[in-house]
């Protein structure tokens, strides 16, 4: 009976100390941390990706891809989509979700950065290919970039 006794207050004590690092955590402390890969397009002007979750209350969660411009001179379209495409026919649109940029109600979005949805990554895309992003430009035309190994096995693993 001594033994069960123990056993009861080990458990306890071990299920006080979970909580207590669970609900001590900062807020947002087990979302996924953000990750960033710099890549160029077809003209060598330099991008910067961001994977990260969306951690804005106003806004639907979910993880959402960021690209900006790290040149300043490619303002981003804010409506349409972005495509991907892996070589092999794999083929996918995510969602423009740029508004969530800005606190909501602001309607000034940075020109030079778009966010995306990554719920319409599905199927998963393979983490050995690489993947061609058409970022939108306000012009109407697209800007090409070329995503490695690393940014792909991010997005195959979290999609």
């Amino acid at each position: 009976m001594r033994r069960w006794a123990a056993f009861v207050r080990i458990a306890a004590l071990a299920l006080a100390l979970l909580l207590m690092t669970v609900l001590a955590a900062p807020a947002g402390a087990l979302a996924l941390e953000p990750r960033s890969w710099l890549l160029k397009d077809q003209a060598g002007r330099s991008w910067s990706l961001t994977l990260l979750q969306q951690a804005d209350p106003a806004y639907p969660v979910g993880l959402r891809l960021r690209i900006t411009d790290r040149t300043g001179s490619q303002p981003l379209d804010h409506q349409r989509p972005l495509r991907l495409t892996d070589g092999l026919n794999g083929a996918w649109q995510l969602a423009n979700s740029s508004q969530e940029l800005v606190p909501a109600g602001s309607d000034t979005l940075p020109p030079g950065s778009a966010q995306f949805d990554l719920a319409g990554l599905e199927p998963r895309p393979r983490a050995e290919l690489p993947l061609l992003l058409e970022v939108p430009l306000a012009s109407g035309g697209a800007a090409e970039l070329l995503a490695g190994p690393d940014p792909v096995a991010a997005l195959h693993d979290v999609a």
